[in-house]
């Protein structure tokens, strides 16, 4: 009796462990890319192990198109621009957030080091039109809103979105 009472839980405790197990996390993006599916552009990251996210932004407004900026265009320099910003900060993500303000008195995301930090022509990543424009919290919320745990900060009323979270969620 006590034989198998020690083995029930020997095994209790070994089936316990086996399947305990670390959580897993996304791989790091390493990079972003620009692709395009029937016409449509959008902005993904690669991970260090070759996984591709969700799109992270989808362009669709030819709202900057007379200007020259049309979808793929935009898809294009913000994705450099991404790639900049994480090759600037060690190739990673860590500390980073999105925010948003006004810069040459337009409504824009922008990327920021702290959550005290705000726009500026150095750190902009785009510039937003039509209802974004008049309501650029909605557009960080939303992006929020699309990817399971990435969580908004507010900091003396301005919302920050964590960047490095934004990214590993769309995975």
């Amino acid at each position: 009796m006590k034989t198998r009472l020690r083995l029930t839980i020997a095994g209790l405790i070994a089936t316990g462990l086996a399947s305990f197990s670390a959580p897993t996390h996304a791989q790091p993006a390493n990079s972003f890319e620009c692709r395009s599916d029937d016409d449509v552009n959008f902005t993904v990251a690669l991970a260090r192990n070759g996984a591709v996210s969700d799109p992270i932004v989808v362009w669709t407004s030819d709202a900057f198109s007379n200007a020259g900026y049309t979808p793929e265009r935009r898809c294009q320099a913000v994705t450099g621009r991404l790639n900049t910003l994480l090759d600037d900060n060690g190739n990673s993500l860590d500390g980073l957030y999105l925010t948003v303000g006004r810069v040459n008195g337009q409504s824009v995301v922008c990327s920021v080091a702290s959550t005290r930090g705000g726009c500026n022509s150095d750190n902009v990543l785009f510039t937003l039109s039509g209802s974004n424009s008049r309501n650029p919290e909605r557009v960080l919320y939303g992006l929020a809103s699309r990817s399971t745990g990435t969580s908004i900060q507010e900091s003396g009323g301005v919302p920050y979105v964590d960047l490095e979270e934004l990214v590993n969620a769309s995975f």
